[in-house]
């Protein structure tokens, strides 16, 4: 039995996602935060179980002002 690489990574996986749903859904800011952003934010908090503030203070991806004007908050 060979060893072999797997075709899709956590981040290749993650991309295809979240260039998916930037695709199809598109989603409103009011601040300055992207859009690929919201997404992943998204998807980090449904996998893990975390809340969507949480979330942006552990990956970083929207600053506090930017946090507070996310259309779902």
């Amino acid at each position: 039995m060979s060893s072999r690489e797997p075709v899709l990574t956590d981040s290749k996986t993650l991309n295809e996602v979240v260039n998916c749903l930037t695709e199809h859904i598109p989603i409103p800011t009011q601040g300055k935060c992207e859009q690929q952003n919201i997404f992943e934010i998204l998807i980090r908090a449904a996998t893990q179980r975390d809340s969507i503030e949480n979330t942006t203070k552990v990956l970083k991806k929207c600053s506090d002002k930017q946090r507070y004007s996310l259309p779902f908050r």
